[in-house]
């Protein structure tokens, strides 16, 4: 790697670990006001600044630049860096052949452009973790997995806050659509991704983000608001189950009670409850992760 630095010290000891095609580096430095850098890699490299700091990054010399927590710089792109303020600056460095670079990643991922996370804080545990791992010893396979896990998050990032606009409204029309005309079937996470042409992933991130919930306590919601339409209509607690994706009675008695306090018998009216046959199967609802 090329690197021309001005106005950075380097404070205590760098870290360096050399694995199978992948070299890990920890350094910490001291950087004046307006400390600048230029750097470019024959290899691939990955750059997680620790404890919150950032730098103002660019492949560009007289582009500006944006405040970065994380990059990913493919092979022979120029770098720009300028210290965002005076301080100390704790980072993990990554180095990898591209072909190891293409055996971590998911097939089709863009490794011929920049990536620039502005925000790297759900990098951060994982990045403080491959810092301490950095040594020879034994503990050199936990920081090839550490760093392996590091280079996924950051492109599941890029792709998150870059390429994925979100859980539109339209989205949840087509879930719900799809969720209402399956719950005698069963709704899987999967399906509700494919639903939502998203990876599994993405999908139960920025669904957490778009409505406060989980799949699997939405997909509750809306078999049990099935169940009570069923109920005012004095349909038998077994069929409701059955309609409703419950693998039987006394599953669908339970969920109803945990989710409204009272029993489906009370709900409805019916003063009883009655006995249904079981059915084998599990729904999405069996599955809260």
């Amino acid at each position: 790697m090329y690197a021309d630095i001005k106005g950075y010290d380097v404070l205590g000891q760098p870290r360096h670990l050399a694995l199978s095609e992948m070299m890990i580096d920890v350094w910490t430095v001291q950087g004046a006001a307006r400390t600048s850098g230029r750097y470019v890699s024959m290899h691939p490299r990955f750059v997680t600044i620790l404890d919150g700091a950032r730098l103002v990054l660019s492949c560009d010399k007289v582009g500006p630049g944006r405040p970065c927590g994380a990059c990913f710089v493919p092979a022979g792109v120029e770098l720009w860096g300028q210290s965002e303020r005076p301080g100390a600056l704790r980072h993990v460095d990554i180095h990898l052949p591209l072909r190891r670079l293409r055996g971590i990643v998911a097939p089709g991922t863009p490794l011929d452009r920049p990536v620039f996370l502005e925000d790297a804080q759900p990098l951060r545990a994982v990045a403080a973790r491959l810092a301490e791992a950095c040594a020879p010893g034994p503990g050199s396979a936990e920081a090839e997995a550490l760093a392996a896990e590091l280079i996924r998050q950051l492109f599941h990032e890029q792709y998150d806050t870059a390429r994925v606009p979100g859980i539109t409204a339209a989205t949840l029309d087509r879930l719900r659509t799809h969720v209402q005309g399956n719950l005698n079937r069963g709704v899987s996470a999967e399906a509700l991704a494919d639903v939502a042409e998203l990876s599994r992933t993405h999908f139960n991130r920025l669904f957490r983000r778009a409505t406060g919930q989980s799949p699997y306590q939405w997909v509750m919601a809306l078999r049990i608001d099935a169940a009570k339409d069923r109920l005012a209509q004095g349909m038998p607690l077994a069929e409701i189950a059955g309609l409703t994706g419950f693998s039987d009675q006394a599953h669908f008695t339970r969920v109803f009670k945990s989710a409204t306090g009272v029993t489906p018998g009370r709900w409805g009216g019916s003063g009883a409850l009655l006995p249904g046959a079981g059915r084998d199967g599990r729904n999405l609802q069996d599955n809260p992760t």
